[in-house]
């Protein structure tokens, strides 16, 4: 296969994954929160994280396996979202009970970074968005012939937005003020509350409406 077939794809993922990631739903505000409240190592874990669920997804599309698990997430749609939900609520109460590191240490928190990027796998994975994100998306990875590089350019993409979101945080941070920093956690943990109670009311509506 030709080499520009390879570029092809791996700069056709980049655009892909630039596009799954850049919205500013709960993996946006929660990536935004860390970043402010913890520094921009939490912050790029935190994305890092995003970016290994839309590799993980993309790998999926490019073997077959979305096109095939879509009957059953439009089947199983109310489950799916009262996980969703649940998922987004614990998160907002982990947000506003999350400590502040007002200041910039040489050391790093390599607990403090595993849990940031397990738990963003975990949103990421509970995420809704980035499943109908995807499954719109199954048509870029069906016309592509060249897998792995596919593959990673969504990797890539992924990881150049949520690099670009947190460094923007980051430099902005060193210009807030200790209260400030808390307001911002305060606002981001009701930002995660309302998306988690609007989509269990939705839910509650489509049931019993």
């Amino acid at each position: 296969m030709p080499l520009s077939h390879y570029l092809a794809a791996l700069f056709s993922g980049v655009g892909i994954g630039f596009t799954v990631a850049a919205p500013i739903g709960p993996m946006g505000m929660l990536c935004i929160q860390r970043t402010l409240a913890s520094g921009m190592a939490t912050g790029l874990a935190t994305g890092f994280g995003a970016a290994t669920v839309h590799l993980a997804y993309s790998a999926f599309a490019v073997l077959g396996l979305g096109s095939l698990a879509q009957p059953w997430v439009e089947a199983n749609a109310a489950g799916f979202g009262i996980v969703s939900a649940l998922t987004l609520l614990w998160f907002a109460i982990r947000t506003h009970r999350g400590s502040i590191a007002l200041q910039e240490t040489s050391e790093i928190d390599n607990v403090r970074l595993a849990r940031a990027y397990l738990s963003a796998i975990a949103l990421g994975l509970a995420n809704p968005l980035t499943v109908i994100l995807f499954l719109a998306a199954l048509h870029a990875f069906s016309t592509q012939s060249a897998a792995p590089p596919l593959v990673a350019g969504v990797f890539v993409g992924s990881a150049i937005w949520w690099t670009v979101l947190s460094t923007m945080v980051a430099t902005a941070r060193s210009r807030l003020t200790p209260r400030m920093l808390l307001l911002s956690s305060r606002f981001a943990s009701l930002m995660l509350l309302g998306l988690g109670t609007t989509m269990l009311l939705r839910i509650a509506q489509r049931m019993f409406g």
